[in-house]
């Protein structure tokens, strides 16, 4: 062989060493980066869809468990979990936990974001089956402890899922670190959703992803109260807060931009989103929900969170909401000429009830002189006869209801319809016959205060499941039924109420209503029934 010949082969020789010495490196990367985090079936995705599937190595969105999201996290030390579905995905869980090639004996933690049931409900069993630990917010600890607030677990949402107590074993105040090995989760307290909300933030070899929670519900720019900031516009008792929800995600805006954000309910988004936001899109989707945050806290400042949710309060001078009598709200208005109250619910000991409700409001008792009747029927009028005994109050009824009020009741009751109702107590006043589910009614539209207060009995409802179901229930068994309530929908529509005090309050309900919201009502009510 000649020297060129030795040169050139030897040269061949290093670059097939040099070569094959870049392949094994190539090949021991893979094995310490990606395959002990990922099993091969399952390459990475840039979509958040409804099914299994790995969003980073060693990182997995278990998509079918809705409504809510769970995400699995491998580390060297075994599984971690983020959330965990409702008690119902259970079976769903486990199987794609074992689709993923993982025993699910190996999971150590749950790390719940928040107490809500579609994130939480599954922890108790999985820690049963697994002896994982279940890592919590303070703030929402004891609620999952106890178990003793629907509207804490389920918040608005018609869920038939029956609540338990949920272990915690590591309660969480924002600012720990939690390690598995090479991978750390930091604990970032966001309330406002829930007072005990976490944000986990993952950081391993230089990766770093945002578990969300319902902060951040999905990832398409959200229409008004998609993100999860609903909750701040509900009363107390469902645990949201405006001012905290708006600086958490004031908070969050500050951070660097993770790599990776996985929103508690990707399949909200009508198309799949990739996890990689740009850091344009990330701050856009902040900045609609702090300016929605800024609009609710500003407005419950300034009209004192008017809700409709059982404890007595003063709406504007003179009218007063003093609670619930079984699910009927009480309503007074405070005149010169004594109290008139809307509709006389409950039983012997309505007068009583209305005195020691507006001592609560730290107001001295008025005799009651004036009866508003949204309708004849039972729930609404069940207390008048003793109202009437015990004060002499005049009664206003719908004109179509009055033989059927003087049927019900005495002779020696003073009866006024609409045509003869003009002003209450030197309130202008005007009565707006509908027809409600129980039949003939009456809707009253008084001026006070410079704003409209519509009294609207039971016409429309609040949109939700139950309440829909039971309207249709209602006009199903009277003839036109249907067709009256949509054509008293129209001529409602023609109002522009600041104030609509409906007679079973849905949700605690704000009594203020606000931009096109009033429209909104009743166009979901007429599209309710029209399916």
């Amino acid at each position: 062989m000649s020297k060129l010949s030795q040169a050139n082969f030897t040269s061949i020789k290093k670059l097939v060493l040099v070569g094959l010495t870049v392949i094994a490196l190539g090949g021991l990367l893979w094995f310490q980066v990606w395959a002990p985090f990922s099993p091969r079936q399952f390459p990475l995705t840039n979509e958040l869809r409804p099914d299994v599937i790995a969003v980073a190595p060693g990182i997995y969105l278990l998509g079918k468990t809705a409504p809510a999201a769970v995400y699995l996290v491998e580390t060297s030390e075994g599984l971690v979990m983020i959330d965990s579905g409702l008690d119902s995905n259970a079976d769903s869980v486990k199987r794609q936990v074992a689709k993923l090639g993982f025993d699910l004996a190996d999971l150590k933690a749950i790390l719940i974001t928040h107490v809500h049931a579609d994130h939480s409900l599954g922890a108790a069993h999985l820690r049963e089956l697994t002896h994982a630990k279940i890592y919590s917010g303070r703030a929402d600890a004891e609620m999952l402890r106890s178990a003793d607030s629907r509207e804490a677990f389920f918040s608005t949402f018609d869920m038939p899922n029956p609540i338990h107590a949920t272990p915690v074993d590591v309660e969480l105040d924002g600012g720990e670190e939690i390690a598995f090995a090479e991978t750390r989760f930091s604990v970032i307290a966001t309330p406002g959703h829930t007072p005990g909300g976490l944000c986990y933030l993952l950081e391993r070899d230089g990766l770093r992803v945002l578990f969300t929670g319902d902060v951040i519900q999905n990832l398409s720019r959200p229409s008004r109260g998609l993100m999860g900031t609903y909750i701040a516009s509900l009363p107390p008792n469902y645990r949201g807060n405006a001012p905290d929800y708006l600086e958490t995600l004031r908070q969050l805006r500050t951070m660097p931009l993770p790599d990776l954000i996985l929103p508690g309910h990707p399949q909200m988004d009508e198309t799949p989103q990739n996890p990689h936001l740009t850091d344009k899109k990330w701050k856009v989707l902040l900045d609609v929900g702090i300016s929605e945050l800024q609009r609710v806290a500003a407005r419950h400042e300034v009209d004192g969170a008017d809700f409709l949710d059982g404890t007595p309060r003063e709406l504007l001078k003179g009218l007063d909401y003093l609670g619930n009598v079984g699910t009927w709200g009480l309503y007074c208005l405070s005149t010169s000429e004594g109290l008139v109250m809307v509709d006389a619910p409950g039983d012997r000991d309505l007068v009583d009830v209305v005195a020691e409700r507006l001592r609560q409001l730290g107001r001295s008792p008025q005799t009651i002189v004036t009866v508003l009747m949204t309708s004849a029927s039972a729930e609404a009028s069940s207390g008048l006869t003793e109202v009437v005994r015990r004060t002499g109050c005049r009664v206003v009824v719908p004109k179509a209801a009055l033989d059927l009020f003087r049927q019900r009741f005495t002779d020696e009751i003073k009866w006024l319809t609409e045509d003869e109702l003009t002003a209450v107590g030197g309130f202008p006043t005007r009565a707006i016959p509908v027809a409600g589910p129980q039949g003939a009614s009456l809707a009253y539209l008084i001026q006070s205060d410079g704003k409209g207060i519509l009294i609207s009995g039971r016409i429309p409802v609040r949109p939700s499941a139950p309440a829909i179901e039971k309207l249709r229930r209602e006009l199903g068994s009277r003839k036109e039924g249907v067709a009256e309530y949509l054509k008293s929908l129209g001529e409602l529509s023609k109002l522009r109420p600041d104030l609509w005090l409906p007679a079973i309050p849905t949700h605690g309900q704000n009594a203020n209503l606000y931009d096109n919201e009033w429209l909104e009502v009743i166009e979901q009510n007429g599209r309710a029934l029209l399916r």
